[in-house]
Parts: C-alpha cells; sequence; structure tokens
C-alpha cells in the first residue's frame, strides 16, 4: 500500500496544455462531423441485441467488424460459444513500447422493456431524443465501446504515428460469467495481445456529486474482491401438515440467515477514498475543502455521512448482501434442501477463503448448514503513481479544472479488469462521460441513456489520451485533415 502522502500528489492535475503532437491531431479532427457519427454509431450499436443471457455477441462482432473493414483496420474473432465469440482490433505501431488496450464489453444486461417510460425509446430502441441517447448498454457499455472504436477510426484514418500498438478488446459475457475476459487471458490469445495499460469501465463523471457545480470524476484502480456462495440448509422431508422445528431444512435456514443478519463488519478505509476527497477539497476549497482534504478531520466530522450513504459505505467494509432465496417445491412439501444466496464483495486484505470462515463462524450453532462458493476472486489493484493513470486524470479534467476533481476511487463493482491484471496489466476504470446522478442510476435501471453531448466530448478525451500516451512525441510537423 502507498504512503498517503504519496497518493496525494495524484489529486485533480493542475491545468497544462497537451503536448504539441497531442494538439496537432486533436485539431486535424473536425469535431462536429466525429460527434455526429460517434452519435448515430451509438444510435445503431444500441439496436443490436446483446442482452445476456442469452448473449448473442457474434451480432456485435458482426456491427464493429463491418465498421473496421470499412476503415481497414484489421481484427480477429475469439470464438466462445455458439452464436458468441468477441473481437480484436489494433492499430499498429511501431512497438517501441508496449501495446495499450482499450476494453469494453458488447453484451448488456437484461431489461423490462414494459418499465421503460416510453416503447419509442425502449432498450433497443437506440433513440435519439430530448438530447440523450436512449437504450440498454448507452452507460453499460455500448457508449464506452462506441468512442473506443471511433478512436481506432481516427487513428487509422489520420495515420497517427504510435510508439505502441492501439488494441481494441470487445468481450463477451462480461454481464454473467466474465467469460469473454477469460477467454483471453489464455496463453495462445494473450500472446497476441500483451498490453501493458488498459481502459475499461469503472469510473464516470457524476455532476454535482458532492457539492452544486462540481463534478466528480473518479477513476477506478481497483475493485473489491467478489465471493459468490449459495448457504444450503439441510433437513428432514415431511408432509407440510406436520411441524418439526428446527429439524427441517427451512427452519435452520432461517436461523442461519438470523444468524448472517447479525454481521457486524469491521470498518477500513481505502487511501483512495481520501484521496479521491482530498482532490474534491482541493477543487471546492475554503472551510469544507480543509475537512476534506485532512483524513482525520473526515473520519472525524464526515463519517456518519460516509456511512449514510449506500455507496461510499460500501466502500468502507466487507459487504455481506442476501440476492435470493430457493429449494422450495409445493406449500405442502417440506424439502430436504434449500438455500440463500449471497454477493459478499471484499476489501484488500480480505481473502475470499477468509470470509466464508467467518460466514460459518456466524452459522456454528445452526445445525445441517454448509456453503457452496459459486465463485470468488480476490481484491486487486494498479497502481496510482503511473504514467497512464496520470494521463486520463488531465483530460478527465482538461479545460474544465475550476468545477472537475478527478481522483482514484477502490470500485465495489467487478469488471473484467480484475481477470487481466494478474497477467501484469495496469488496468484503469474511466468512462468520459460526465452525467447527472440520476442518469447514473439508470445503469442496469429503465430508461438507461446517456446525454448526446456527452458521446463526442467522451471521444475527443478518449482520443487525445490515447494519442498523449501511445503517440510518438516527435512527429513531424503537420497533420492530414479530417474527411
Amino acid at each position: 500500500m502507498l504512503p498517503l502522502v504519496s497518493l496525494l500528489s495524484t489529486a485533480t492535475p493542475a491545468a497544462e496544455p497537451p503536448p504539441p503532437h497531442v494538439a496537432r491531431w486533436r485539431d486535424a479532427v473536425d469535431w462536429s462531423i466525429a460527434s455526429d457519427e460517434a452519435v448515430r454509431t451509438l444510435s445503431e450499436y444500441l439496436a443490436v441485441d446483446t442482452t445476456n443471457p442469452p448473449g448473442n455477441e457474434d451480432r456485435a462482432v458482426a456491427f464493429l467488424s463491418a465498421i473496421l473493414d470499412r476503415e481497414k483496420i484489421p481484427w480477429t474473432r475469439v470464438p466462445l460459444a455458439d452464436g458468441r465469440s468477441s473481437l480484436i482490433a489494433r492499430v499498429a505501431g511501431t512497438g517501441k513500447a508496449p501495446p495499450l488496450c482499450l476494453m469494453s464489453h458488447t453484451d448488456v444486461a437484461s431489461s423490462e422493456p414494459e418499465k421503460w417510460t416510453s416503447p419509442d425509446r425502449g432498450p433497443l430502441s437506440g433513440a435519439v431524443a430530448d438530447g440523450f441517447v436512449w437504450g440498454r448498454g448507452a452507460l453499460d457499455m455500448k457508449g464506452m465501446g462506441t468512442v473506443e472504436l471511433l478512436t481506432m477510426v481516427w487513428l487509422a484514418r489520420l495515420a497517427v504515428p504510435l510508439d505502441r500498438d492501439v488494441i481494441l478488446l470487445a468481450v463477451a459475457d462480461e454481464e454473467v460469467d466474465n467469460g469473454g475476459a477469460r477467454s483471453l487471458t489464455a496463453p495462445e490469445v494473450w500472446k497476441s495481445i500483451g498490453c501493458s495499460h488498459l481502459i475499461n469501465e469503472g469510473g464516470l463523471g457524476i455532476a454535482d456529486a458532492l457539492f452544486d457545480g462540481q463534478a466528480l470524476h473518479p477513476i477506478s484502480t481497483a475493485e473489491k474482491g467478489a465471493l459468490w456462495v449459495r448457504m444450503i440448509a439441510s433437513g428432514q422431508a415431511g408432509h407440510g401438515s406436520v411441524p418439526r422445528g428446527m429439524e427441517e431444512a427451512p427452519a435452520r435456514l432461517l436461523a442461519a440467515m438470523e444468524a448472517i443478519d447479525g454481521y457486524r463488519p469491521t470498518y477500513r478505509v481505502d487511501p483512495t477514498l481520501y484521496t479521491l476527497l482530498h482532490a474534491a477539497g482541493e477543487q471546492r476549497g475554503g472551510v469544507v475543502g480543509t475537512v476534506l482534504k485532512s483524513p482525520f478531520l473526515v473520519r472525524t466530522l464526515g463519517w456518519s455521512k460516509l456511512r449514510g450513504n449506500p455507496a461510499t459505505n460500501a466502500v468502507l467494509h466487507d459487504t455481506v448482501h442476501l440476492t435470493g432465496t430457493g429449494g422450495a417445491n409445493e406449500p405442502n412439501v417440506v424439502p430436504s434442501e434449500v438455500w440463500a444466496q449471497y454477493d459478499c464483495r471484499l476489501l484488500p486484505g480480505t481473502t475470499p477463503e477468509q470470509h466464508v470462515a467467518r460466514l460459518e463462524a456466524l452459522v456454528k450453532g445452526v445445525p445441517g448448514i454448509r456453503f457452496e462458493t459459486k465463485f470468488s476472486l480476490g481484491s486487486n489493484a494498479s497502481p496510482v503513481d503511473d504514467p497512464w493513470f496520470r494521463t486520463i486524470a488531465k483530460y478527465a479534467a482538461l479545460g474544465r479544472e475550476d468545477r472537475v476533481a478527478v481522483g482514484p476511487l477502490l470500485s465495489v463493482g467487478f469488471t473484467d479488469s480484475m481477470l487481466l491484471r494478474p497477467l501484469g496489466v495496469h488496468a484503469y476504470g474511466y468512462v468520459p462521460f460526465e452525467v447527472s446522478a440520476e442518469v447514473a442510476e439508470t445503469m442496469h435501471g429503465h430508461d438507461e441513456r446517456v446525454p448526446v453531448a456527452q458521446v463526442g466530448d467522451g471521444l475527443s478525451r478518449l482520443f487525445q489520451m490515447v494519442v498523449d500516451f501511445a503517440g510518438t512525441p516527435d512527429a513531424a510537423a503537420g497533420a492530414g485533415t479530417s474527411p
């Protein structure tokens, strides 16, 4: 763990213009044309049904590859299952430095179309209306996939000189089993990728997150570990007309669930939270800013507010979240087994094995209880002191330093980055959009959408990030013009 003093230096960067090679290639793009193209592409992409399950991500590969073929960008398919595959595309550089990967997933979460506000702005509409692009995946994560795709397109159109290959990873099955990312980690596949740095989903700019007029742009540098367990209760089967109390599985399960409800977590503050709050305080200024810049004052004066917000509270401790029960058949039949399932998210320093032992200790007094692990992966992180992190942070705030605070984040969610960090990849989560809290909450919910203006702005920022980090700094003066 890095000392806090070094982390504090990574807060919102001071205003600094892009280097000459970035400004040169940025100015070679007609951003009005590029933005319109990005909105149109996203609209069409959202209409491609890749709801998972079942996924059918071959449809996304067909959509993306048609654009890549048109732009003469080489790509390959990575099969996953019938009707399912991922895509890898590459804009080649000199190889002077290892590749940079732009990652997104092509599947989207399921939806309830009848509960969206308007049928013509439904999950598969891709409608452009009222200043938004509507559809499942607008935020998670076909919006990001679109700006990554078009960053590749503009690199190729302008023949931007690159020291690094830039690789597009459009992967299947993130929403259910991370199958697409797992297939990339196979040695025979990964040897053709081998990127040192990566950008993926994770952080997202939120307007008025802490204060009116200030936008918070967190960059996910780490993610909590995930442990999905099924707590199974076994007991005597029988007829529903003859209760047998604690001899029966349902009664044992209820007692065990009550014991789990007694879990009292130990609170721990990850240093990235202090850093993000420090960045917000630095930008805010005044008395409130002084409080946010001091870990001691945050703990003393802001603790109740942090714990009172479900989103920040989840960052502060290992969680145990009941997400379902099952096992019963007919009302008059007592089954021999019933179960409850829990989604547990673990801070750095807690292993899945330690957490299972914790759960087992909680239910020790209840007979017939066992735990079955469905999935587990410990927390992992990428360094904050890293040139790619600093590049992302710079362009997240560029031109709006007076109202944007940027800093690292321990994400409570789980992304494909977790599977690539063990391969040595420095992976960061940041979608270069800024939305209201209300819009952010549509992710996996009803009326998912992204502001039209943010699609073009996100493309511009990602393009500049990539050119800064992967481009050749001493490229010859002069650039082509946009088509």
